[in-house]
C-alpha cells in the first residue's frame, strides 16, 4: 500500500478528449495519454516494463528482492537489483535534505500501525511495542553499494518500505523509455502521481471533495507532480483519528493541520518524496523547508 495519496483529475489543453491505455501496477492504476490523433504505445508492452519494476520494489511479494532482503538478517552485503539500490539512494538523499522526515527503514512501525502488508488494526499499538518496533528502524542504518549492486543493513531486524518514492521513480523510468521511442508530448499516471511531457493541464482535488470537482487547475509543462495526504488511509479509536503517515521522530502518525501536500517538481521521484517528507514536518516546518529547497508547493489544512 502506498504512502503518497495523489487527488488529480487529469484532462489535456486540447478541448478534443485525450487517448489512453491503462492497466493496474503497484496496488493501484496507471495510464497513458496523448493527444487526438497521436500514436499510442501497446498497453502491453507498458504492463511488462511496470511488472518488473512492482517485483524489484515491492514488500507484498515475498519473493520480490526488497522482501528478500528484509526477511535476511545478515549484516553482510546483500545483492540487490541496481533498480533497488537506486530507488534506496534516491529516498535516502530526500532524507537527508528533509532532516530526515522520509524514513524508508519504518516497515516495522508501518506493520504495526497496521498499514503495512501485516493487516489493518483498529486500535493503537501498545507503547512497548512502539519502542520494540522503533528500535529496529533507522536511516542511517541502511547501506548500498553499485559494483556490484547489493544492500547492507547494521540491524538484523532491519526492513524497508520504499513505497514513498517507487511510483515517482517508475513514472521517471517510464517516461525514459516512452522518449527514447520518439514520444515527447504525454501525461502519465500512477495511482494519481502525475508527469508530463509537453503541457498538460491538470486539476487537483482538496481532500474529501466530491469526484470530479476540482479546487483550482494549473498547468504541467515537462514537469510531475505528487501528493501526499492522510484522508484515504487511517482509522478511529477512541474518538481519536490514526493517520497512516507516520513521524520518524515520534513513532506515531502525524497529528498536524496539514491534510495533503501537492509538491511540483521536473523530477517525479522528487515530488513523490517530497511530498511525503514535508507532509511529515507539518505546516510550519514544511513550509520552512520547502522555501529553503525551492520547493512549488501546494498546501490543503483540514477542515476544523
Amino acid at each position: 500500500m502506498r504512502f503518497a495519496l495523489l487527488l488529480l483529475l487529469l484532462c489535456g489543453c486540447s478541448r478534443e478528449s485525450p487517448t489512453s491505455v491503462g492497466g493496474h501496477t503497484m496496488g493501484t492504476t496507471w495510464s497513458l495519454r496523448v493527444h487526438p490523433g497521436s500514436p499510442l504505445p501497446p498497453a502491453a508492452e507498458i504492463q511488462q516494463k511496470l511488472d518488473s519494476w512492482e517485483f524489484i520494489l515491492s514488500h507484498w511479494q515475498p519473493d520480490s528482492p526488497l522482501s528478500r532482503f528484509n526477511a535476511s538478517t545478515s549484516t553482510d552485503w546483500i545483492s540487490a537489483p541496481s533498480e533497488l539500490v537506486e530507488v534506496v539512494e534516491l529516498a535516502q538523499k530526500i532524507s537527508t535534505e528533509t532532516d530526515h522526515a522520509l524514513d524508508i527503514t519504518l516497515a516495522p512501525l508501518i506493520d504495526l500501525w497496521g498499514f503495512g502488508a501485516v493487516g489493518k488494526r483498529n486500535t493503537p499499538p501498545a507503547e512497548e511495542e512502539i519502542t520494540s518496533a522503533k528500535a529496529v528502524c533507522g536511516w542511517q542504518h541502511l547501506h548500498t553499494r553499485h559494483d556490484p549492486p547489493a544492500l547492507r543493513k547494521d540491524i538484523p531486524a532491519l526492513r524497508i518500505n520504499v513505497s514513498a518514492v517507487a511510483e515517482g521513480w517508475a513514472l521517471d523510468h517510464l517516461a525514459r523509455h516512452l522518449e527514447s521511442a520518439g514520444m515527447h508530448d504525454f501525461l502519465l499516471e500512477i495511482g494519481g502521481e502525475v508527469l508530463a511531457r509537453g503541457e498538460w493541464r491538470v486539476g487537483i482535488q482538496a481532500p474529501a471533495a466530491p469526484p470530479g470537482e476540482s479546487a483550482q487547475t494549473l498547468l504541467l509543462k515537462d514537469q510531475s507532480i505528487a501528493t501526499s495526504g492522510v484522508y484515504r488511509q487511517h482509522f478511529m479509536a477512541d474518538g481519536n483519528e490514526y493517520a497512516h503517515v507516520l513521524d520518524p521522530r515520534t513513532a506515531r502518525p502525524i497529528t498536524h493541520s496539514l491534510a495533503s501536500v501537492s509538491v511540483i517538481h521536473s523530477s517525479a521521484p522528487l515530488a513523490d518524496g517530497f511530498a511525503t517528507a514535508l507532509l511529515v514536518l507539518g505546516p510550519s516546518k514544511g513550509r520552512t523547508l520547502a522555501e529553503k529547497l525551492g520547493l512549488q508547493v501546494i498546501w490543503f489544512e483540514r477542515k476544523k
